[in-house]
């Protein structure tokens, strides 16, 4: 195990998360097939109430561990962080406990929130089955996550990836050979074999987080270093819990506060399409795209801020201790930039293949990638502001975080039915009326915070739109290649009329085609950055050449 930098850590995280991502999003086309559209519409119940739960159980306490451990690193004081990481595991088994037997005791009234009012809905025993089966994750889940907070406010951010992919593996196995041999084999009814799946979000939190302890017990003596006990801590128990409260109780505030709108807003969604007119099942079905089916798609651009808000937490801590806000706008500028520059593509992309990119993963559909199409834009936004919150909690802003959060999520609910309502009227599609509430609310919170941390900390932004201008002028001239590709092999011309001689199967030529035509964007994408030297201006000089080096890829040149 090594400790890693913030370009280095960034792009580690970055990469695993990414293979991670890819393969939620991968796996979720098979799974898909074997559950069908009501499997789906469970799954996307199960998880809804499951990431609130999961959100009051572990959404603040990582966060806050790595921030108080970044910042005992910082103070060199060594005792007191290893007694904090002990006494957060006390915290977090009292409350991962609470939350699981309210969730499970109370799973038939949370399924009933969603569908009470709609006729011929989702049977309220299969929610509650599914529900009452992910609620045992929270009994894993909250530990694998306080350990991750450990190792990441220690800067060890490449372990804490490599846990993550662990696992997203196990539970992919899981899912897909439970699910199949359950609904086709034993042929059980599709809520047992949607809960078979879910317990694989159990197993898979239990493999990585055995995984983090063997690396920690195999590397003690690295974190025993400067260690000589927990006793000799300077810092009563009572006052470390008192800093965990604070450092965790806005985190978990905001995260609450977005994901009781994600089930407001599936209930607003359900509510205003039944109101125009849409059936139940359909009502269901679009809620179910909305909210969980396109955004699994959307995980390879949200996965950069992700892999961006593992390893930014202990630079920031430790930035903000030392009162150096050049570096904090700086760290701030690269963060927002690195999304700009990777997450403007990759929606561009989506948004010009939308169509043949729903199909691979859930087949044909009137909805999926017009849905897909808005989303591609919001995760952009969605990106920015998480790592924006997530560098000012670092800072413990948390009133800014609160304010755009809030602010984001009141427009966002206010805008959702109306917006429905309005495009009804003018014979628009009525269901991307919520998107754009989304897409409104938060850019409303990003502008907050833009606002805030120019007034209060004389933050400049002239590098992020620099970066933006180059990322927009780059994706408009490899969007028009995107196009001519589109137009060549998507729309029936040259190679479709090759491939359907030899191949008979339109997913598989879908497939094929696709990957081709993202590999020659990605390479004409690279080639226009390049020649400008937008990746130096982000990353630094040679540091894409410096990574390469590490990863084997490249050899060190030898001076003559």
């Amino acid at each position: 195990m090594k400790k890693n930098s913030f370009v280095e850590g960034t792009l580690v995280a970055y990469t695993m998360i990414l293979i991670t991502k890819l393969l939620g999003a991968v796996y979720v086309i098979p799974f898909y097939k074997i559950i069908g559209t009501s499997g789906g519409v469970l799954y996307s119940y199960a998880y809804n109430v499951y990431n609130l739960f999961l959100n009051i159980s572990t959404s603040g306490i990582p966060t806050a561990v790595s921030i108080i451990i970044a910042e005992y690193n910082t103070l060199k004081l060594f005792n007191e962080r290893e007694k904090a990481f002990k006494v957060a595991n006390k915290v977090i088994s009292c409350i991962s406990f609470i939350a699981f037997i309210i969730m499970f005791t109370f799973a038939g009234s949370l399924g009933n929130f969603f569908v009470k009012d709609l006729d011929g809905a989702t049977n309220i025993e299969s929610i509650k089955l599914v529900i009452r089966t992910i609620s045992f994750c929270l009994l894993v889940i909250p530990f694998l996550s306080v350990t991750r907070g450990y190792l990441q406010g220690n800067k060890y951010v490449a372990n804490s990836s490599v846990s993550q992919l662990i696992e997203q593996v196990v539970r992919i196995a899981v899912v897909l050979i439970g699910s199949y041999v359950a609904i086709n084999l034993l042929h059980f009814s599709v809520p047992v074999g949607v809960s078979f799946a879910l317990s694989g979000t159990v197993l898979g939190g239990l493999a990585a987080f055995l995984y983090l302890k063997y690396k920690i017990h195999k590397n003690k003596a690295d974190f025993r270093r400067n260690v000589t006990s927990i006793k000799d801590a300077n810092v009563k128990e009572s006052e470390i819990i008192k800093k965990i409260t604070m450092y965790a109780i806005p985190i978990i505030i905001v995260s609450i506060t977005q994901n009781i709108y994600d089930m407001i807003d599936m209930k607003l969604i359900l509510k205003g399409l039944y109101m125009i007119g849409y059936g139940a099942k359909d009502c269901e079905y679009i809620a179910s795209i909305i909210v969980t089916w396109t955004p699994k798609i959307c995980m390879i651009i949200n996965a950069l801020a992700t892999g961006l808000c593992t390893s930014i937490i202990p630079f920031v801590v430790s930035s903000f201790v030392k009162k150096d806000f050049k570096a904090l706008n700086d760290k701030f500028n690269q963060a927002v930039n690195t999304i700009l520059f990777i997450s403007i593509p990759l929606a561009a992309f989506l948004i010009i293949y939308s169509k043949p990119v729903y199909y691979i993963f859930y087949g044909e559909s009137i909805y999926g990638p017009e849905i897909l199409c808005i989303l591609s834009i919001i995760s952009i936004v969605f990106s920015i502001q998480l790592v924006s919150n997530m560098m000012l909690q670092g800072m413990k802003r948390y009133k800014i975080v609160y304010l755009n959060t809030i602010a984001g999520v009141i427009v966002n609910s206010l805008l959702d039915i109306p917006m429905i309502l309005l495009l009804n009227k003018i014979n628009f599609k009525p269901y991307l009326g919520t998107i754009i509430a989304t897409l409104i609310g938060g850019l409303i919170s990003i502008m907050i915070i833009f606002i805030v941390l120019k007034r209060r900390y004389k933050f400049k932004y002239r590098h992020i739109w620099n970066v933006l201008t180059h990322s927009l002028i780059n994706t408009f001239f490899a969007a028009i290649i995107m196009f001519i590709l589109k137009v060549i092999l998507f729309d029936k011309f040259i190679l479709y009329k090759l491939l359907v001689k030899v191949i008979h199967s339109t997913y598989i030529i879908t497939f094929f085609e696709l990957g081709v035509c993202g590999l020659l964007t990605l390479g004409f994408y690279t080639y226009l950055t390049n020649r400008i030297g937008l990746v130096d201006k982000i990353f630094g000089k040679n540091t894409i050449e410096r990574v390469l080096i590490k990863l084997k890829i490249k050899k060190i040149e030898e001076e003559n």
